[in-house]
């Protein structure tokens, strides 16, 4: 239970984290790949390098 739990956290940040890239004129998909690949790392990656709206 707690996999699937964790499993659906992190495919949630993915699909926020590419729109929010998409949103800001970026590739949504390397952003969805680089939280999907580095967890919650990436997502805080994104969220430090990510261009002002």
């Amino acid at each position: 239970m707690g996999g699937i739990l964790w499993l659906l956290i992190v495919l949630c940040c993915c699909i926020w984290a590419a729109m929010d890239a998409s949103a800001r004129d970026k590739s949504g998909c390397l952003v969805f790949i680089l939280v999907l690949f580095l967890g919650p790392i990436g997502l805080i990656i994104w969220l430090l390098i990510r261009p002002e709206k």
